[in-house]
C-alpha cells in the first residue's frame, strides 16, 4: 500500500522552500546595497512565488519568534534620550489624525469616482492600515473582499519595497540602520529573548494590538534602560528576523488570482499614489512643526500594517519608540472609529436604494 505524504512533511518541506526564496531574495537586495534589503528582497521573492501559484507558507510559531526577536532588539535601541523627546509626540500625532481623515476621504472618493467601486470597498480599501479590524468589518456588509484585501495587502508590498528605495533616492534616509552585533554571551542574551518572549505573549494574550512586538519591546527597553541587562540581539538573529517577516507579508498573496491582480491593480495602484501623495505632504508639514527628520515622519505616517511598518522604521535606522507609538495610536484610532463608520456606512447604503 502506497503511504500518503503526510501534512506536517508538506508543511516542513513548503515552510522550507518558503525560506530559501525568501533568504535568496534577501540576500541579492544584500548584494545590490539597498535599503532594508532583507526585509524587502524577501517580500518580492516570496510574493512572485506565490502570484506564480506556487505554495508558501510561514507558520505561526515562526512568526511569534520574529516578533520577539525583533521586538528585543528594538527594545535595546531606546534610550532615555530617546524617550525625553516624547513631549512632542502629541503635536505630531495632531498631524497623524488629520492625515489619516485626509487619506480616507480623498481615497474614498478616488476608488468611487475615478475606479467606479461601490461604497462599502471603497472605504475599506482606503483605511491606512489596522488590517484586522478592516477585513472582520468588511465581511459584515456589501464589501468586495476581494478589493479589499488586495488593495491593503498591494500597498504593504510597495511600503516595503519602495519607501526605503525612495527615501534614499532622495536624501532623505536615516544616517544609520542600527548597528549589528557580531556576538552576544548566550547567557544575557537567552535571559533577554525569554522575559521578551514572556511580556510579548503576555500583551498578546491580552489583545493588545501588535502585542508580539510591543510587548518584546518593552521587557527589553526595561531592562536596558534600567541597567539590568546590556545584551543586544546579533546579527545571525536578525537577518533571519526580517527575512521571516518579509516572507510573512508576502505568503498574504497567496491564492490571489490572476483576474483579480488585473482586474484590481490599476486602481489600488492609484489608490496608493493618493495615499502617498496625502501622507508626504502632512509629514512634511510635521516635520516643520516638530523639528523633526522628514524621512523619519514619513515613514511614521505610511499607511502601512503596525507590525511591519515599525520594523522597517527600525530597519532604516528611526527610533522604534517614536514608530510604535505613532503607529499604534493609529491603528487603536482606526479601531475605534471603524465600526461607527461602518454603521454609518450601513445607514448610507439603506438611503441609496430606490
Amino acid at each position: 500500500m502506497v503511504r500518503r505524504p503526510r501534512l506536517d512533511q508538506r508543511l516542513w518541506l513548503t515552510t522550507l522552500v518558503t525560506l530559501a526564496l525568501a533568504t535568496a531574495g534577501g540576500g541579492a537586495f544584500a548584494a545590490m546595497h539597498l535599503p532594508a534589503p532583507w526585509m524587502s528582497g524577501a517580500l518580492v521573492a516570496v510574493t512572485l512565488w506565490v502570484l506564480a501559484g506556487r505554495p508558501a507558507v510561514v507558520p505561526a510559531p515562526l512568526r511569534i519568534l520574529t516578533y520577539v526577536v525583533l521586538g528585543a532588539s528594538m527594545g535595546g535601541a531606546l534610550t532615555p534620550q530617546s524617550l525625553a523627546q516624547a513631549s512632542a509626540w502629541p503635536l505630531s500625532m495632531g498631524f497623524l489624525v488629520l492625515n489619516v481623515v485626509a487619506v480616507v476621504a480623498a481615497c474614498v472618493f478616488y476608488f468611487r469616482r475615478v475606479a467606479g467601486w461601490d461604497l462599502a470597498s471603497a472605504l475599506y480599501a482606503s483605511t491606512p492600515g489596522a488590517l484586522s479590524a478592516v477585513m472582520a468589518l468588511a465581511e459584515s456588509t456589501s464589501a468586495d473582499l476581494r478589493k479589499v484585501a488586495f488593495s491593503q495587502g498591494l500597498r504593504l508590498f510597495l511600503l516595503v519595497v519602495g519607501l526605503p528605495n525612495l527615501l534614499n533616492v532622495i536624501g532623505l534616509d536615516a544616517a544609520a540602520p542600527p548597528a549589528a552585533v557580531a556576538a552576544e554571551p548566550m547567557v544575557g542574551l537567552a535571559e533577554l529573548l525569554a522575559a521578551s518572549a514572556i511580556l510579548g505573549l503576555l500583551f498578546d494574550r491580552l489583545h493588545v494590538p501588535g502585542g508580539l512586538l510591543l510587548g518584546a519591546m518593552a521587557a527589553s527597553a526595561a531592562l536596558h534602560i534600567s541597567g539590568l541587562s546590556t545584551a543586544h540581539i546579533p546579527a545571525v538573529l536578525m537577518i533571519p528576523a526580517y527575512v521571516v517577516l518579509g516572507a510573512s507579508v508576502g505568503v498574504r498573496f497567496a491564492g490571489t488570482r490572476m483576474d483579480t491582480l488585473k482586474a484590481n491593480i490599476i486602481a489600488s495602484l492609484g489608490g496608493f499614489a493618493v495615499a502617498m501623495v496625502i501622507s508626504a505632504a502632512f509629514s512634511i508639514l510635521a516635520a516643520l512643526a516638530t523639528g523633526e527628520d522628514t524621512g523619519k515622519m514619513l515613514t511614521a505616517f505610511a499607511p502601512g500594517a503596525l507590525e511591519t511598518m515599525t520594523a522597517l522604521g527600525f530597519a532604516l535606522g528611526y527610533d522604534p519608540a517614536f514608530m510604535s507609538a505613532h503607529h499604534l495610536f493609529r491603528f487603536v484610532g482606526l479601531s475605534v472609529a471603524l465600526p461607527f463608520a461602518s454603521h454609518l456606512l450601513v445607514l448610507l447604503s439603506r438611503n441609496e436604494r430606490p
